[in-house]
């Protein structure tokens, strides 16, 4: 994935920082903040913790990344690059995104038109009991 130009779309500069954490979600899925900070320092040593949260909320802010809220409690953190859907197993507590369908954004123009809303992002969570992953 190009991250550099997915910042300059957004209107962001490609600072060191930011690519290293797009870098973290590309690689890990979905981690929390812990893990992508944890990641990050092995590279950057001297980086802070308020840093990384700074910079995943400026990519928040811009839509370039997603909050998953899981069911645990811990948040964890994805690249909206196209709308998707997060299918949470409450098992083991994996994660797996799945593209929408076309229905979808007929919904989202719906909302829109119905209740006079630019509706920007619409997120949709799965839960599901179990998974491929802990049913092997």
């Amino acid at each position: 994935m190009d991250f550099i130009s997915l910042l300059k779309s957004k209107n962001l500069k490609a600072t060191p920082q930011r690519l290293s954490v797009l870098e973290v979600l590309d690689k890990n899925g979905h981690p929390t903040m812990e893990e992508i900070y944890e990641e990050i320092k092995r590279e950057f040593p001297s980086i802070s913790l308020a840093t990384v949260y700074k910079n995943i909320n400026t990519l928040r802010e811009s839509n370039t990344v997603i909050e998953i809220n899981t069911q645990n409690g811990k948040t964890r953190y994805d690249i909206y690059v196209k709308p998707h859907t997060h299918i949470i197993c409450k098992k083991c507590g994996s994660i797996r995104d799945v593209d929408f369908l076309e229905s979808i954004y007929e919904y989202q123009e719906e909302i829109g038109k119905k209740w006079n809303y630019d509706v920007k992002r619409i997120d949709v969570t799965a839960i599901v009991d179990n998974c491929p992953l802990c049913t092997h």
